[in-house]
């Protein structure tokens, strides 16, 4: 009897010590947003506070980073293959739009949503593809 309370003992706390252990992907993950931070990218929960982006699954995480283009006012969204203009309509019409759509088609595929303001450009785009192509995103948006 006291060898099976032992053992269901030990079980218990076996069990709860890798339960507080983070995962593999948690740790790629938790080291990625490490490294975007020291490349300048403020990182928050698309589930906290005023959201404006249209991708409302809430395990998305936005990524911010200071705008030194010359695109102030824009939001585009991924529509299959390609980011598309959702605001403002005017954009569309102006005399470089062609040149701004060129420049997206060269943003990584895994980009879902993109929105320029005056003083920042906010993303979100699947984490788990690694450093690298956060870096690839990271040169081109400052390229812009």
């Amino acid at each position: 009897m006291e060898i099976i309370v032992v053992i269901t003992v030990m079980a218990f706390l076996i069990g709860t010590i890798s339960f507080a252990l983070p995962s593999k992907s948690s740790r790629k993950i938790s080291t990625l947003r490490i490294e975007a931070s020291k490349l300048g990218f403020k990182i928050s929960s698309s589930s906290i506070g005023k959201n404006l982006f249209k991708n409302k699954e809430l395990n998305n995480m936005i990524y911010k980073i200071k705008n030194t283009s010359n695109l102030k006012e824009a939001h585009f969204l991924r529509d299959k293959d390609e980011l598309i203009l959702y605001s403002p309509l005017k954009l569309k019409y102006s005399d470089d739009y062609n040149e701004i759509q060129n420049g997206l088609q060269n943003l990584s595929p895994f980009v879902l949503e993109i929105i320029f303001s005056n003083s920042s450009i906010s993303f979100i785009w699947k984490e788990n593809e690694g450093l690298d192509e956060l870096i690839k995103i990271n040169n081109l948006l400052k390229n812009f």
